[in-house]
């Protein structure tokens, strides 16, 4: 189809950007415990990129213990200089940039000026800046503040802060780039997380922020104004409830939101407003001029998202969703997931049947289940979210979009997402490189193939060992029991351990206990082989193959050919998982035999009138871990249609491209 023009388009969607939509932020009761609770008056200097604030925090001690020290995160000191432990991790360059070129105004910090519990003591001068992982004495990622008084066990304090922050030249997506685009992530002072540690004791986890480490924050209630420039427009987390014109130039939003581990904005004079609803949910999507004709495909990716999560994980209960589409500049804070927001990131011209932007934004939005929802830890834990959302969105793609073309299908070839994710862990050149559940900050390679694609090849795997219809009920009730809480490995094991027992009994065994241990905690890896094929014939037979019965039937007299056929497999990884394997005769018949997969070589012996003329190990592909799926399977007497539709496909696309550049010569 002809691209419509701008002008043209801008007639057609003027509704939608006029489109209003009652947003109620309130859920009573609440779905979260709220233990930190903020409150934050704030000015935008856009010129100087500097924000000035107010910070009322109302923190519950939901511990046994008495507590002499609070935690804050304090983001915005990693992007300070290249001392910071973050910086330091990066090896010199962050998301393609040579970070230590950086002139001294494209740095960023926090600074909190004054800090006092509200009607007692101030405790600005109790102020220290801490490295509880790495000793590096010149990160300043987390602040420890002294208590003059211990907050006792079920005890809420109220905090008074002010803070000045300088936003940095996009690093790590929190930043400004030209044209006063800004996004607001990590920005204020956010207090650690008081819980019950691995070690059984109760302890501070605030960690500094180093490499491949993000969200971890207990949930609260934000109200949050911003009062910045009116030729701004703005997006933030949750439902703006306030809008006041100043006569300085200037306007104040207001915006509030609950039960939520986070709170992030955004701010461009350029962008486009597009709206949407679907159910209880607005869909608010802002984008430069230059991607407004994708903005239809953004919208159809999160109600697709919606839609499908619904149906499969549970209900998605907020009333909004932004969706920032940075402008080409500033794409660096693009791809990103925050509570009720999330930043995509496309260029000018998509082909339609390229779903990369689309796999991009289910891929964010299935993170407000996994990331802002659940709210594991992705510090210690990140398969827990990055696993589980890169098989939502494999599955989503290609529900929508076709198993063997969700990610594309163009000049007569298709790609799956589900299996451009496997492929991302199987094509490792070390698939052993390390387990997949360990710290974030542990990882100096393969962190994306490993917590991302290795995690929801496991998922898939289990899902096609169990069934879809187990897996979802696995799924809905780790989520049910878990939501707005901060589950860990052990307990997703646990729930899954106990919907498997209660679909299938023990046939998997008492528990998968195997299969968890093998994949995540370990660096096993899996890989069955069909190595041969053998048919040694006979020179006199008389034995005949029920192969309905699976036995031999012999019958004197009978001349025919008889043969003795093997087929021998080979496990070459060291991962155990059971499996079949399909062995079909020259008659077309089957044989489907079971292995449990032990025996590092295994063979299968059959004597009858037909040759064994293939044999498949899992036919099915339920064991989607496994490395090389070309070695699963051997034909002694290939399907030369396949090969013909092959061969004509390559010889078509080699003539094509000789015919393009046949004006040369």
């Amino acid at each position: 189809m002809k691209r419509i023009p701008l002008l043209v388009f801008k007639i057609i969607l003027a509704p939608l950007c006029l489109f209003a939509h009652e947003c109620n932020p309130y859920f009573d009761p609440p779905l979260s415990n709220r233990v930190a609770n903020y409150k934050i008056d704030l000015t935008l200097n856009h010129e100087s990129k500097m924000i000035h604030a107010k910070q009322e925090v109302i923190w519950i001690n939901s511990s046994p213990d008495e507590i002499s020290e609070l935690r804050f995160y304090m983001y915005l000191n990693s992007f300070k200089n290249t001392e910071s432990t973050f910086i330091k991790g990066a090896g010199g360059q962050v998301f393609g940039e040579d970070i230590g070129a950086r002139s001294a105004e494209t740095w960023g910090w926090i600074n909190v000026d004054s800090i006092a519990i509200r009607n007692g003591d101030d405790l600005s001068r109790n102020q220290k800046y801490i490295q509880p992982d790495d000793g590096n004495p010149l990160d300043q990622s987390v602040l420890s503040i002294d208590l003059n008084r211990p907050i006792g066990p079920g005890d809420t304090i109220t905090l008074d802060m002010i803070f000045t922050a300088k936003m940095p030249k996009i690093i790590a997506r929190a930043g400004y780039s030209r044209d006063d685009y800004f996004l607001f992530v990590h920005w204020f002072p956010q207090m650690g997380v008081y819980e019950k540690l691995r070690s059984g004791e109760w302890g501070w986890n605030c960690h500094q922020f180093m490499q491949n480490t993000e969200f971890y924050a207990d949930f609260g209630v934000y109200d949050v104004s911003i009062t910045a420039s009116n030729r701004l427009i703005i997006g933030a987390s949750g439902c703006r409830i306030d809008e006041l014109d100043n006569e300085d130039g200037t306007k104040t939003l207001t915006y509030h939101v609950e039960d939520v581990i986070d709170f992030a904005w955004t701010a461009y004079p350029l962008f486009h407003e597009f709206q949407e609803t679907w159910k209880h949910v607005n869909i608010r999507l802002l984008i430069p001029e230059e991607h407004c004709h994708m903005a239809n495909r953004y919208i159809t990716a999160i109600t697709q998202s919606l839609e499908y999560l619904e149906k499969h994980v549970g209900i998605y209960p907020f009333p909004s969703i932004s969706i920032v589409d940075p402008p080409l500049h500033a794409l660096r804070s693009g791809l990103m997931e925050y509570p009720t927001l999330i930043t995509v990131g496309t260029f000018s011209a998509m082909p339609r049947k390229v779903h990369n932007m689309e796999s991009l934004a289910v891929h964010e939005f299935t993170h407000q289940y996994f990331m802002m929802m659940l709210a594991s830890n992705e510090k210690e834990e990140a398969w827990l979210d990055e696993g589980f959302v890169t098989y939502f969105e494999d599955r989503i793609i290609d529900h929508y979009y076709g198993e063997d073309a969700g990610y594309y299908s163009f000049w007569g070839y298709k790609v799956g997402n589900q299996a451009l994710s496997r492929e991302e862990y199987t094509g490792m050149n070390n698939p052993r490189v390390g387990i997949i559940a360990r710290p974030g900050w542990e990882f100096k390679e393969g962190r994306k193939e490993l917590q991302y694609a290795k995690a929801a090849t496991m998922l898939r795997t289990l899902e096609r060992t169990i069934g879809q219809e187990t897996m979802d009920k696995v799924i809905q009730s780790y989520f049910q029991k878990y939501r707005f809480t901060h589950p860990r490995g052990e307990d997703f094991i646990t729930v899954a351990n106990e919907v498997i027992t209660k679909e299938h009994g023990d046939k998997f065994g008492k528990d998968l206990n195997w299969f968890f241990d093998q994949i995540l905690y370990s660096t096993a890896v899996c890989d069955y082989e069909v190595a041969s094929i053998t048919n040694v014939k006979l020179s006199s037979g008389h034995g005949l193959y029920d192969t309905e019965q699976n036995t031999l039937e012999y019958k004197k007299g009978t001349r025919n050919n008889f043969y003795n056929s093997t087929v021998k497999l080979y496990r070459r990884g060291d991962m155990v998982l059971p499996v079949q394997i399909l062995v079909t005769f020259e008659d077309g018949t089957t044989i489907l035999e079971d292995w449990d997969g032990r025996e590092e070589s295994m063979f299968f012996y059959y004597e009858g009138p037909q040759r064994v003329i293939s044999a498949h190990v899992d036919p099915e592909q339920k064991i989607y871990l496994d490395l090389d799926l070309n070695n699963n399977s051997i034909t002694l007497e290939p399907k030369k249609a396949v090969l013909w539709k092959y061969a004509l496909k390559a010889v078509f696309w080699v003539q094509t491209a000789l015919e393009s550049i046949s004006w040369l010569i």
